[in-house]
């Protein structure tokens, strides 16, 4: 009988969709190769709703990058693609409105206090303040 996976814990996922963005971002591949890997490298957890939200941030990167360029100073081309993906992935959630956006803001900046650059937090919590959705 095959042991059911478990289900990543908010954090966890997000940590695993900014790895997924990064890597798509640095690399080029798709979201189905994206995934494959991912599954890969996490066999005990079911990432079907990371799948979905792949996906739907895909089919809104246009929109999204827009946000980011209007509430940042800096041109989107010159965005470390760490903080690209925490932006994307946080707008998407702030989007959807699924969890209550001082989490998502807090998630934002621990996100970058631990994969970006030093300062990385301060430019992520000055453009998803702008940003009113």
């Amino acid at each position: 009988m095959a042991k059911q996976k478990d289900t990543p814990s908010p954090a966890k996922k997000r940590e695993l969709l900014l790895q997924a963005l990064y890597q798509k971002e640095i690399s080029g591949i798709s979201n189905t190769e994206v995934m494959k890997q991912l599954r890969e490298r996490n066999k005990k957890y079911d990432l079907s709703e990371l799948n979905l939200i792949l996906k739907g941030i895909k089919q809104n990167k246009l929109t999204i990058d827009e946000i980011i360029e209007q509430n940042s100073k800096i041109k989107l081309e010159d965005i470390g693609e760490i903080e690209l993906s925490i932006l994307r992935s946080i707008i998407f959630e702030m989007q959807k409105k699924t969890v209550d956006r001082s989490i998502s803001l807090s998630e934002a900046i621990r996100l970058a206090k631990k994969y970006g650059q030093d300062s990385s937090y301060k430019f992520i919590n000055a453009v998803l303040d702008k940003f009113e959705n």
